[in-house]
């Protein structure tokens, strides 16, 4: 992907995830990694009402600031933290939506409540409290995605959600999938029962299905 294209998508990922409320104000970052390696993200202090295209910051893969008129977003240690552990991953989004850290705070994993979910390689795990902003949030991040190589995304501890794709779209679909499995497993709590995720067997079942060559 060329820088220009990079950008403008950027900006269209944040405006869907500000349209569906997995974003508010400037509550969370985004990043793309390009064909030479270097970093596009979300800059930091600059409100997602007013973002532009031209906005975005090239850094490179140790968050050294390469162009752009704002500095990088503060995250940015997190994001770099994941593509220098999985060289395949071009695409990092982080948000601040309102379910899945919610159940971060309570230190709750999410189970396999969904496809969703299971889309997202669930359950989604709790990452250990660290300071946002810190390099230490990527490194527990990182460590859960070493434990779990099928895993797509993390919940860290009162902070929000980070997912990852090979592309951007990928990146914020499973945000999307995370946050919709997190909003199932609330509501099926409120009615004072214990809700039954889909079992090991039931889920390799759905991916037989989906993935057998399809028939005329």
């Amino acid at each position: 992907m060329q820088y220009r294209d990079a950008c403008q998508q950027i900006l269209e990922t944040v405006q869907k995830l500000v349209s569906i409320n997995l974003i508010r104000l400037s509550a969370g970052n985004i990043s793309v990694r390009l064909e030479d390696g270097t970093i596009v993200i979300t800059p930091s202090g600059v409100g997602y009402d007013v973002l532009k295209a031209e906005d975005m910051v090239l850094m490179d893969l140790h968050n050294q600031k390469l162009s752009g008129s704002y500095q990088p977003s503060s995250e940015k240690a997190l994001h770099t933290a994941i593509y220098r552990s999985k060289p395949e991953v071009n695409a990092v989004v982080h948000t601040h939506s309102m379910y899945a850290t919610a159940f971060s705070s309570v230190n709750m994993e999410l189970p396999v409540i969904s496809i969703e979910v299971m889309s997202a390689g669930g359950p989604i795990p709790v990452a250990a409290y660290r300071c946002p902003g810190t390099d230490a949030v990527g490194e527990v991040v990182v460590e859960q995605f070493r434990q779990r190589p099928g895993l797509k995304g993390v919940m860290m501890k009162n902070h929000g959600l980070v997912t990852f794709g090979l592309t951007l779209e990928k990146a914020y679909q499973t945000a999307y999938e995370i946050e919709t499995g997190a909003q199932i497993y609330h509501l099926a709590l409120q009615t004072g029962r214990q809700p039954e995720g889909l079992t090991p067997e039931q889920v390799q079942e759905i991916y037989d299905v989906y993935h057998s060559p399809k028939k005329n």
